[in-house]
C-alpha cells in the first residue's frame, strides 16, 4: 500500500447513489440550541463525510466546521438550530440556521469565521430578516480514474 496516498474513510465500501448522482438524500437535523446537542451535528457531518470517502483529515475538518457554525448560532435562548446536509457528487454542503431572531452575523475577522474558512472550501453567512444562515461546502477528492 502506498503510504503517501491519502487515507480515505470508508474506502472499499460500495457508494450508494440516488437521483442526480447524490450519495444520499438531504438530511435535516434540528435540536435545542444548547452546546450539549452540538455533538449530534458533528456526528452526522462526520458520518456523511466518511461515507463519501473523504480523507481522515477532511472528516475532521467537516466535524470542526459544523461545530463552529452551530456554536455561533447558540445564543442562550430557547431557539432551535437546524442543520441541512446535502451531498452532491463528491461535495458536502451543510446549511446551519437558527430560529433565534436577530442572531449576529459572524464577524469576518473573528476567530470562528477564520477557522471555518480554513476548514472548508466555501463558507457564507446570510441574514434573512434577523435569521442567520451559515453555509459550509467542502469537496472530497476525485475518485481514482475520474
Amino acid at each position: 500500500m502506498d503510504s503517501s496516498a491519502p487515507h480515505r474513510c470508508g474506502a472499499g465500501q460500495p457508494r450508494r447513489t440516488g437521483p442526480g448522482g447524490s450519495v444520499t438524500p438531504p438530511i435535516t437535523l434540528s435540536f435545542p440550541a444548547h452546546s450539549a446537542h452540538v455533538s449530534l451535528a458533528r456526528h452526522v457531518a462526520a458520518a456523511l463525510a466518511a461515507r463519501m470517502e473523504f480523507t481522515i483529515d477532511q472528516v475532521e475538518d467537516v466535524r470542526l466546521a459544523i461545530d463552529e457554525a452551530c456554536s455561533h448560532l447558540i445564543t442562550g435562548g430557547d431557539e432551535v438550530v437546524t442543520c441541512l446536509f446535502m451531498v452532491d457528487g463528491n461535495g458536502l454542503t451543510m446549511i446551519v440556521t437558527s430560529d433565534a431572531a436577530h442572531s449576529p452575523l459572524p464577524d469576518p475577522n473573528g476567530f470562528g469565521w477564520i477557522v471555518m474558512r480554513a476548514l472548508v472550501d466555501e463558507v457564507t453567512a446570510a441574514d434573512d430578516h434577523g435569521r442567520v444562515t451559515i453555509t459550509l461546502r467542502i469537496r472530497g477528492l476525485e475518485p481514482a480514474g475520474a
